[in-house]
């Protein structure tokens, strides 16, 4: 077993699959995402003459050659990952062509070599069990069924989770979207809202522009109660409104 020499800490939360009250799992606390600008910063305290913007431009160029390679149908390694091509679904005859309807194409990501060795010196400190503020687990886009992807705007997604009731009052509660590359935040209609219950919430998405979004909630309701102070909470995954899903509604 390698020595642990790394440590992440999280909370013990309950397990939305079971009805088991002692049966927890541990959401990971995790720093705030590293952007680009932040690993040019890195790089630069590392000690290199490139100026920051030049470093930002590097990486950015070098994301967009990684996508379109991928696009391209080419295999990706990196010293973070290797990526692959795939396509999903089963062909029910050898003539038959690809169908959106059944056929996925993605990617598939793996851990790099050194990555992968370096997980191994990575060991867990539970800080204990999470208070009972509000935690969403999972977001499913009912017109896809994709979960804690792809979002359609102006369909309805179902959010599973803990304490996550709307309740308080008007300005003590809410969810909004908030884009990952401005911090924009468009807040969804609670008229949209159609169920709001401490471990599910289902509404209608608002009108988005493409984009990556983060999901926040905003309440005062803990465990049959109202807290003191509104507690907010955003999911950790990031969701996505692809541009060719913006009409998908209309």
């Amino acid at each position: 077993m390698a020595k642990k020499s790394i440590f992440w800490s999280g909370w013990l939360v309950d397990n939305p699959l079971t009805e088991d009250p002692n049966d927890f799992t541990l959401k990971v606390k995790a720093g705030n995402m590293v952007t680009t600008e932040d690993i040019a910063k890195a790089l630069q305290a590392e000690g290199t003459e490139f100026q920051l913007e030049t470093l930002v431009d590097i990486l950015n160029r070098g994301d967009r050659i990684i996508r379109n390679k991928l696009l391209a149908g080419f295999s990706v390694g990196t010293g973070v990952f290797y990526a692959y091509p795939s396509v999903s679904g089963v062909w029910r005859d050898k003539n038959e062509t690809f169908d959106d309807n059944r056929h996925k194409v993605g990617v598939n990501f793996q851990l790099s070599a050194a990555l992968r060795e370096g997980v191994k010196e990575v060991g867990v400190e539970v800080l204990g069990v999470s208070s009972a503020g509000p935690e969403i687990s999972g977001v499913t886009d009912t017109w896809t069924g994709e979960l804690n992807g792809l979002i359609t705007p102006d369909e309805v997604v179902s959010v599973k989770g803990s304490n996550i009731q709307l309740a308080g009052e008007e300005n003590e509660q809410g969810i909004w979207f908030v884009r990952v590359d401005d911090g924009t935040k468009v807040e969804v209609d609670m008229r949209r809202l159609t169920v709001n219950n401490p471990s599910a919430l289902s509404f209608r998405v608002p009108k988005l522009a493409p984009g990556d979004y983060w999901l926040e909630l905003t309440t005062r309701y803990s465990k049959g109660q109202l807290t003191k102070a509104p507690r907010t909470t955003r999911f950790e995954k990031v969701l996505n409104v692809p541009a060719e899903t913006t009409e998908a509604g209309s």
